[in-house]
């Protein structure tokens, strides 16, 4: 089944909207047209949003799940640029910019994503002035995360880039239970800026002392009060 409205969930009851662009909407009908033109799609892991170098149609929301950005080189090698989580928005900057995707889109877990389609996406700004102002604060953000994590890699030691690195995949650090699902350790050697063997090491280390725990997959937080003193400010 591909995208359709019946599969867009309702942004009033999101727990996830306080993080989303919907939110930045200052008006009922920008609001309500919003809703409106979404339509949506339920992804598999593994299964494809967009591929690298395709033409953008249009602009994409984590509404549940995560999203992983990577690219990939020749031989099928991937690098893992970021994970995009619930109101996240996705292909944005490719979509403004009138650039092809810069890398591949695919969901780490089963995630519903929502979309709207270029067209109305473009007529949706030009009609509400405010929700330019919106976009703008969410491409703001993307460069700021984007720089903070050429601050970390450039300043942190390992052992402060893989702390920050969990903590930023755990997602809300107010839950009691904190997981970092489905991680491999490729994957957290990337975000981090670190080798692989040098992940493998830290997290032996930090499974040591009682500051995590591996289950499969997946990672449980035990200390994030720790883990935050280790990373500092992270991003």
């Amino acid at each position: 089944m591909g995208f359709s409205k019946k599969e867009a969930p309702n942004c009033d009851w999101c727990p996830a909207k306080k993080n989303c662009f919907y939110e930045l909407l200052d008006d009922k009908q920008s609001k309500k047209e919003w809703r409106e033109m979404r339509i949506a799609n339920r992804f598999r892991p593994g299964e494809t949003l967009f591929y690298e170098g395709e033409k953008p149609s249009g602009v994409y929301v984590v509404c549940t799940g995560k999203v992983k950005i990577y690219k990939a080189s020749r031989t099928g090698q991937q690098l893992l640029m970021r994970f995009e989580s619930p109101g996240d928005l996705v292909g944005h900057i490719s979509l403004l910019s009138g650039w092809n995707y810069a890398g591949s889109a695919e969901a780490q877990e089963e995630s519903v994503v929502s979309m709207v389609e270029e067209e109305e996406f473009r007529g949706f700004l030009l009609k509400h002035p405010g929700s330019a102002l919106a976009l703008l604060r969410e491409v703001s953000k993307d460069v700021r995360r984007g720089e903070a994590r050429a601050r970390d890699i450039a300043f942190k030691p390992a052992r402060g880039r893989l702390a920050g690195t969990l903590l930023r995949m755990a997602g809300d650090l107010t839950k009691k239970n904190l997981i970092v699902k489905a991680i491999k350790r490729k994957e957290l050697a990337e975000m981090s800026g670190l080798t692989i063997e040098t992940t493998v090491r830290l997290l032996k280390d930090f499974e040591t002392k009682g500051l995590v725990q591996r289950k499969g997959k997946d990672i449980d937080i035990l200390n994030a009060e720790k883990l935050k003193s280790l990373g500092g400010q992270y991003s």
